[in-house]
């Protein structure tokens, strides 16, 4: 999909068809990442959609946008991190692991919707800003240099979060499944 068209259109022309793919494109990825931070996933789909019609309403401001993808996702951290601290769900964010049951592949769909709680109950037991760097580049497909300037850190910092969150999520997968084997 051509960003930079679908943006000078919705600017320039006021297109509302290239709106609603750039708003389609995104809204999915965009949702799932804020519920990440939020723990509240239909505060997330208004944090998305108030994110959305702001693309809409000051479409000047996004001709000067180098890489929407990674202009839309630092702005919904942001949004997300000041709802937190807005309606005062930090504590509860921290202390509460989040499940998130939707998968976000074709192939997590062949997966047993057991496993999946499991790994996404893993996912969310890992630090802040682990969990962050994982969920955009795993989830979301970002690069490292995309996740970098999204969380504001160094590439190499996105690449030590990915490294450590693949090393604790092996090792209690394997913990967990010699569990199982033993229970056989």
């Amino acid at each position: 999909m051509d960003c930079t068209s679908l943006l000078l259109a919705i600017a320039n022309d006021r297109d509302e068809s290239a709106f609603k793919k750039l708003f389609y494109h995104f809204y999915d990825d965009l949702v799932h990442f804020s519920a990440s931070i939020t723990n509240d996933f239909n505060s997330s789909e208004d944090l998305v959609a108030d994110l959305m019609l702001k693309v809409w309403t000051e479409p000047k401001d996004i001709l000067s946008i180098k890489n929407i993808k990674t202009y839309l996702f630092k702005a919904i951290k942001n949004r997300s991190l000041n709802y937190l601290s807005r309606s005062k769900t930090h504590e509860y964010y921290l202390s509460h692991p989040h499940l998130n049951d939707v998968p976000s592949t074709p192939e997590d769909l062949l997966i047993s919707k057991e496993f999946i709680k499991q790994f996404n109950q893993l996912v969310d037991k890992l630090p802040p800003k682990t969990k962050m760097a994982f969920i955009l580049v795993k989830d979301n497909l970002c690069s490292y240099a995309e996740a970098a300037e999204i969380m504001e850190i160094s590439t190499h910092t996105v690449d030590r979060h990915i490294q450590i969150a693949l090393q604790r999520l092996k090792a209690e997968l394997e913990k967990n499944n010699s569990l199982i084997n033993s229970e056989l």
